[in-house]
């Protein structure tokens, strides 16, 4: 509490943290060291640490570096060389998401990087989920940024999509019955067998 400046007394949500512990959020304000401010930063009596999101310090535009000894808060002026960077974690609201199923390749300039290569899992669960589209037009979308949720950045399966293939098998026409055989109520089965048609609907 000494550390926050114009403390605010509210009536705030409560908070889980370790185990089944948890508490109440009574104070509100800014808390700063003259070199990094930040805002609405919450007060819970019963927490024994003070905790800070990575998140709510790049809301400050800074940069934030870890290694084996420290963590450093970097000026936002600071820019990552692009060869010194070997995975990304996109932000998903307050939590930046590792995904380690992306595959290790080296780059055609020469520098190993990682690259997001869609699993086979991962691909067939799209293309089913984008109404089985053909792998081209996926990539197309997703290269073009023309989609927003999709995690991977490219989609392959060695074998294609065995439904996708079976669909679009040529089949023998079906012979016209010139009479039904059907003798029992609820014996009659409709299918959708025909077309291609060139008839416009009412709708066009």
């Amino acid at each position: 509490m000494s550390l926050l400046h114009d403390v605010k007394s509210i009536k705030g949500g409560p908070v889980s943290f370790a185990g089944d512990q948890g508490g109440f959020i009574t104070a509100q304000r800014m808390i700063s060291n003259s070199s990094v401010r930040f805002d609405k930063v919450s007060y819970v009596k019963e927490m024994s640490n003070n905790l800070l999101s990575i998140s709510q310090v790049c809301d400050k535009r800074h940069k934030v570096l870890f290694n084996e000894q420290q963590c450093y808060i970097i000026t936002k002026d600071y820019k990552v060389p692009e060869n010194m960077i070997l995975m990304t974690a996109p932000r998903c609201q307050d939590l930046y998401i590792l995904d380690m199923s992306k595959a290790y390749v080296k780059a055609t300039t020469g520098h190993q990087a990682f690259v997001s290569k869609a699993i086979e899992q991962e691909s067939m669960l799209w293309h089913k989920r984008m109404g089985h589209l053909s792998f081209s037009k996926m990539n197309h979308l997703v290269h073009n940024c023309l989609i927003e949720g999709v995690n991977v950045k490219g989609f392959h399966v060695p074998d294609g999509c065995v439904p996708c293939k079976k669909g679009e098998q040529a089949k023998k026409p079906h012979k016209v019955k010139k009479h039904h055989s059907i003798d029992t109520l609820l014996e009659l089965l409709h299918m959708d067998l025909f077309g291609p048609i060139n008839k416009k609907s009412i709708t066009g």
